[in-house]
């Protein structure tokens, strides 16, 4: 109520920050609209908080997102990965299979043809081609024979 006819301080709120630091001046008439002024400024302030915390949520969320996939990537490429390995690891060992199988086909085809040889020579074997070269044993089986 001091200087009522103050007409400087009677105009509502008044800044006199540049003598005190964050310092307004007003009459008892505009402080309970001052008071809903800074509630309501308050209030929007909330407001705006909550926005910016659920927008960081959401940024959040799609970064968690976001490193869950690569995570995921970063596995199933390995997997893919050790996948490709296997399988040429797989086919390497099929070719050495096939290599040793062609040997051993081959020694058998060998070991057939020696077997057709031997009996080959077993069938062409007779008496007389066994004594055509040793004289006793020819003498011995013409006696036998007469």
């Amino acid at each position: 109520m001091l200087e009522a006819d103050n007409d400087y301080y009677n105009t509502g709120i008044v800044d006199v920050s540049y003598k005190y630091k964050k310092m307004y001046v007003i009459r008892p008439q505009f402080f309970i609209p001052v008071i809903t002024f800074l509630r309501n400024a308050a209030m929007n302030s909330l407001e705006y908080k909550r926005e910016i915390a659920n927008i960081k949520n959401q940024n959040l969320d799609i970064t968690n997102f976001e490193n869950d996939l690569n995570l995921f990537k970063d596995k199933f490429l390995g997997n893919v990965d050790l996948a490709m390995r296997q399988h040429s690891s797989a086919m390497e060992e099929i070719d050495k299979a096939i290599k040793t199988l062609q040997k051993i086909k081959e020694l058998f085809e060998k070991s057939d043809n020696n077997l057709r040889l031997a009996n080959n020579k077993l069938e062409d074997l007779t008496i007389k081609k066994l004594v055509k070269n040793n004289p006793t044993m020819k003498q011995k089986f013409d006696e036998l024979g007469k």
